[in-house]
């Protein structure tokens, strides 16, 4: 009942945004912007985006090696797409990340250790994300009226920044688990205690994190290039550091889980920003809807792949751990 009522309150804010996005758009000309795109150039960033999507893959199974049994490729290759299924056209409150966690630790039912390799993927990809942002606004300063470009990229690298230091300090970890249980909480107490001293062990393996961190800026720089590259196919005319310092901030945006997926509120970002240095409207609403299409379209082997995976007991498993780790 929860979940359909937040699919409900998503799909309604989203079609909200869209009727005021498309209010004041020129519809001959946002289809004309369509109708010239380079569709070849437009297949060469899909391809670069699955490139990404695999790399991932090898980052995930790296940071599993020191904390429980590691998953061939194939297997992870499939569990990778089913989360992006989950991610990206559900519009519940299961996310892809839990989806990934629990087919990733079911052999070996060590949930705990492949929830901290899952939620460290993801965290090296975003800590990546913002270093690259971080420095281009440093090479070449974006400046936009109204729109505090480097304050919004700056403040997020330092809240991220500060979020790990308490993930992977003992001391921080222990005072929460202590209030928790002067709270009378302590099933969250075992919880978050068991999951931090994992987070500790996989902090002893620097090595791994350092590989990550470059696996993740190699990533997420083809991640801003598959922007760059629907961009041209749409005959944008945009200087590429530009697409350094939007793409990351647009992707923050994103995650403000007031839409289906981000949509609306993407499509929002890409007019703002790109907007505010000369694109067209048509222009930019075009680009950004095409970032969700291009996403959407990727995640669909993973549905696929999902009619295999599925049982119904996986199913209630995964809600299970979705409340535990929510």
């Amino acid at each position: 009942m929860k979940n359909a009522l937040i699919a409900i309150i998503k799909t309604a804010v989203t079609a909200l945004l869209f009727f005021f996005l498309f209010r004041k758009t020129n519809f001959q000309e946002f289809f004309e912007t369509l109708r010239h795109a380079r569709l070849d150039i437009l297949f060469v960033g899909f391809f670069v985006l699955w490139l990404g999507h695999y790399m991932c893959i090898f980052r995930w199974r790296m940071l599993m090696r020191p904390l429980m049994p590691v998953l061939s490729i194939p297997s992870l290759f499939g569990i990778y797409c089913i989360g992006l299924f989950f991610n990206l056209t559900f519009p519940t409150a299961v996310g892809g990340d839990v989806v990934k966690m629990y087919y990733a630790g079911k052999p070996s039912k060590r949930f705990a250790q492949s929830f901290a390799a899952t939620f460290l993927d993801r965290d090296a990809g975003m800590f990546a994300m913002m270093i690259i942002a971080s420095v281009a606004t440093v090479i070449h300063p974006v400046s936009l009226p109204a729109i505090p470009v480097s304050l919004i990229v700056w403040s997020a690298l330092i809240a991220f920044l500060l979020a790990n230091i308490a993930i992977f300090m003992p001391s921080w970890h222990r005072r929460v688990t202590s209030f928790l249980a002067r709270a009378r909480l302590t099933r969250v107490a075992r919880k978050i205690d068991a999951i931090s001293s994992v987070f500790q062990v996989i902090g002893k393996h620097r090595d791994i994190l350092l590989n990550s961190l470059a696996i993740s800026l190699i990533n997420q720089s083809l991640v801003i290039s598959v922007t760059w590259i629907m961009a041209i196919g749409l005959n944008i005319d945009v200087s590429p550091h530009y697409f350094l310092v939007f793409v990351p901030v647009i992707t923050l945006i994103s995650m403000i889980p007031l839409s289906l997926n981000g949509m609306g509120l993407r499509e929002y970002a890409f007019l703002s920003l790109f907007g505010a240095i000369g694109v067209d409207r048509e222009s930019c609403i075009a680009l950004g809807l095409l970032s969700s299409i291009l996403t959407i379209v990727s995640a669909i082997p993973g549905g696929v792949i999902y009619i295999f995976f599925r049982n119904r007991s996986d199913v209630e498993h995964i809600a299970a751990l979705e409340t535990d780790f929510s």
